[in-house]
């Protein structure tokens, strides 16, 4: 009903405006992810421009979508490692909910954590050989955080590994109505459920206004060592969710690395950071790491806590002037 009463008034989600003030939010995630991608300072005007401020002043749901404690419950990512090629037992598994740029730095990461790199001797060293093309996947988050359908509130992005292949899966069939596996995807027309959302990740040079993603998740995964036809992404959709599915490559000499530890990740990348950013200055706050890192404060204390209850870092002192010590 919700889908249809949007679509009969002729506005999306993120188009609508909440009761949220903007003056209680803030964006340094999407201001610093600018400055990174653009090379441009950010300002305060592009919160209008974008779409993501109402004139009054409040947030839109897009706008909510990217701040830094995003007060929308359903913007979740859940990632999995499942030990084989099916859904069984889990070798690893994170839950994040928020700010969707966070949610796609995190899916990132957790892929980085969780699936092998070979590699091949070369005279003078060696090259690299990843089971995925990080393009291929970055890509594929993109379209399942920009297209997924925000009005299913129990729904959340889910990310999937296996021993074969990595499966991306959201809320929300294509918005046309019509199934992803009867079409040929270079013809797959650019209609976007969520166009605000889609226009600010394109200005990130996340994406590109043609609507060529998939067409670029398969040349992606194509140039890796070892594809072949059968490796081919997959795209399957029903009126309900949409699933994007990328195989491994097969051809891992020398595999032994991984990005990460699959079976024994205790500190994640962006803890590694906090961690580097306490050796430096032991006095810093909770506020100075969010900034710094680009991740909302929130983000920044769960990491805190879960590095204390590890025995890795340790607090003396007040909360407001105390100070931070690394247990090596």
């Amino acid at each position: 009903m919700v889908r249809l009463v949007l679509k009969g008034s002729n506005k999306t989600f993120d188009s609508l405006h909440t009761d949220y003030n903007a003056e209680d939010y803030s964006f340094t995630i999407l201001a610093n992810a600018f400055k990174d991608r653009t090379k441009q300072e950010w300002d305060k005007k592009y919160l209008l421009s974008f779409g993501l401020v109402t004139g009054a002043k409040n947030l839109t749901n897009a706008g909510a979508l990217f701040a830094d404690d995003c007060p929308l419950w359903q913007s979740r990512l859940y990632c999995t490692r499942w030990d084989g090629k099916e859904k069984g037992d889990a070798i690893n598994d994170a839950e994040f909910t928020g700010n969707v740029l966070m949610l796609l730095r995190e899916a990132m990461n957790f892929v980085k954590s969780n699936t092998k790199k070979g590699w091949e001797k070369l005279p003078d060293g060696r090259r690299n050989k990843p089971e995925y093309a990080e393009r291929a996947i970055l890509e594929a988050m993109v379209n399942h955080f920009i297209h997924r359908d925000y009005t299913v509130m129990g729904g959340e992005v889910h990310l999937d590994i296996y021993d074969d292949r990595l499966t991306i899966t959201s809320p929300g069939g294509m918005y046309n109505g019509m199934l992803i596996q009867d079409l040929d995807i270079a013809d797959v027309s650019s209609e976007r459920r969520n166009p605000i959302l889609a226009n600010v990740m394109a200005q990130l040079d996340y994406m590109e206004k043609r609507g060529s993603g998939l067409t670029r998740i398969c040349n992606e995964t194509k140039v890796l060592d070892g594809y072949r036809d059968e490796l081919k992404p997959v795209f399957k959709s029903t009126p309900t969710q949409f699933q994007t599915i990328i195989f491994a490559s097969t051809d891992m000499t020398n595999v032994g690395d991984n990005d990460g530890n699959v079976s024994e990740t205790k500190i994640t990348e962006r803890q590694q950071k906090i961690l580097n950013l306490i050796k430096e200055s032991p006095t810093i706050s909770g506020r100075q790491m969010s900034e710094k890192l680009s991740v909302s404060q929130r983000t920044i204390e769960r990491d805190l806590s879960a590095l204390q209850k590890s025995g890795i870092l340790k607090h003396e002192g007040k909360d407001n002037d105390g100070v931070w010590l690394v247990l090596e």
